[in-house]
């Protein structure tokens, strides 16, 4: 397979040699297209002398003014498919990307001639900025539903590109496009029957790198402005949203949980969403952030403090649960008559359950283990609940105190109050945080409140005897 190297460039003196020499050790083509640089970009392109074989082509491609990235991309993807080739791939210049992983991009599209190739980076969470992070995984939501199918990364520069599929397009790469350019291809190349396949790369951000050139407000607002036009011309394109909400549950290790009912209720909800124009959404979503911003990080005066379990990380209770724990540890130390229910069973492939974890987390930090009473069969948070019901009947618990982290409290006590629980809330951290990281949970939690409701209206409306059971 012949591939031609796309790397765009702009005020990228520190690392474009690097990454030049790099890419030729792996491509026929290295094309650079250098955006109108002010800096000595250029000028170290044409005096670089490279040291590789003599048939690798270093192309210097620029822009006398500064167009964006849009349009030096495509300036470069037109200049490759002249030269026969066929596929491009494309490389950011600041050594965010390792062109050593070259190879393997071409070994997967040799597998898969008719797919985009991404480089993912999101799997390597630790090593990406957390605003970047939860950025790309909002972003990665919406372009998904608009594409059809899941996208892993869909931010990340590092692709291959089909040179079958850059022929059929014509893509708009205004300089106020630069960033949307590489979100609405994906769009566009599912229309012409290319899905992109991700492969894990490592996610390299130096403390040394210049500044990104992505406008983080204004460019995502401009990623969304295409994407919720790209939906609303299609009628917010239903097979999308079902594409990867619900076909992927289908086929993974949560369908038994969610069961039939389950899904029937996630379409339902999807379609009110859709058929209300996003209102009803609006307004869980309006609920959920009033009730993290809102609920105390502190009570008093309850026999019993629920505590929901959560997925555990290597057999060991992950951040947001140590801060459910943290919190039951201190109202425990602070009454002294005080039961604690924890609430979680088997999930993931851990080898205890989560209660099981949570009680030796707090067993650990001094606390009497026959105060930390444990419940070892539910999943999930409605079937913590309803666990709870029968647990708080049994030992005639009268004052019931529920806790859970800040974005996820809306939903809990929409369920304990369908299982006539009526519950002091109680939150784990002092105070909510306008991070990416929260916003994201708060957007996920809202649907999940929305589908919640819309089955229990549906129960109730129908007095379908099964879901009536399972939800309240």
């Amino acid at each position: 397979m012949q591939i031609a190297v796309v790397i765009p460039a702009y005020n990228e003196e520190r690392s474009i040699i690097d990454v030049a020499q790099r890419a030729m050790l792996h491509a026929k083509y290295v094309i650079i297209v250098d955006d109108g640089s002010s800096d000595q970009t250029l000028a170290l392109l044409k005096s670089f002398n490279p040291e590789t074989a003599s048939d690798t082509e270093l192309i210097v491609l620029s822009n006398k003014i500064n167009m964006g990235k849009a349009a030096s991309l495509w300036k470069g993807m037109q200049h490759a498919l002249q030269q026969g080739v066929d596929a491009v791939i494309t490389i950011d210049a600041d050594g965010q990307h390792c062109p050593e992983d070259i190879p393997r991009f071409i070994q997967t599209a040799s597998q898969q001639p008719h797919a985009i190739i991404i480089g993912a980076r999101l799997a390597d969470k630790q090593s990406i900025p957390a605003k970047r992070y939860y950025a790309n995984k909002f972003a990665n939501f919406w372009l998904s539903w608009a594409a059809g199918y899941v996208i892993d990364d869909s931010q990340s520069g590092f692709r291959l590109y089909p040179s079958d599929l850059l022929r059929q397009l014509t893509p708009d790469t205004q300089r106020s496009k630069s960033f949307v350019f590489e979100s609405e291809i994906l769009i566009d190349a599912a229309r012409y029957g290319y899905h992109s396949i991700p492969i894990k790369i490592e996610a390299i951000y130096n403390a040394n790198a210049r500044p990104s050139h992505f406008r983080g407000v204004t460019d995502i607002l401009l990623i969304t402005r295409m994407v919720a036009w790209s939906l609303i011309s299609r009628a917010m394109y239903p097979p999308g949203l079902f594409n990867i909400t619900i076909l992927p549950l289908l086929k993974g290790r949560h369908s038994k949980a969610i069961g039939a009912d389950g899904f029937g209720m996630m379409f339902l909800s999807t379609l009110i969403i859709i058929l209300t124009g996003g209102l009803s959404y609006l307004y869980f979503l309006w609920r959920t952030l009033q009730t993290a911003r809102n609920t105390p990080g502190y009570i008093t005066d309850i026999d019993v403090l629920l505590v929901l379990g959560m997925r555990l990380k290597k057999d060991s209770v992950n951040l947001l649960y140590k801060k459910r724990l943290d919190k039951a540890d201190e109202i425990l130390k602070h009454n002294d008559s005080l039961k604690v229910l924890i609430l979680g069973g088997l999930t993931g492939n851990a080898a205890i359950t989560e209660a099981e974890a949570g009680k030796k987390y707090l067993v650990q930090k001094g606390n009497d283990a026959d105060r930390i009473l444990t419940e070892y069969q539910s999943r999930h948070t409605l079937e913590n609940l309803k666990s709870a019901r029968a647990l708080i009947k049994e030992h005639q618990f009268k004052k019931i105190g529920l806790l859970t982290n800040r974005f996820h409290l809306n939903r809990a006590l929409l369920q304990a109050k369908g299982f006539k629980i009526d519950p002091t809330p109680c939150a784990a951290e002092n105070l909510f945080t306008n991070n990416f990281k929260n916003i994201y949970r708060i957007l996920l939690e809202a649907f999940f409140s929305h589908w919640y409701m819309s089955g229990k209206i549906y129960a109730h409306a129908t007095k379908n005897k099964h879901m009536l059971n399972r939800i309240s």
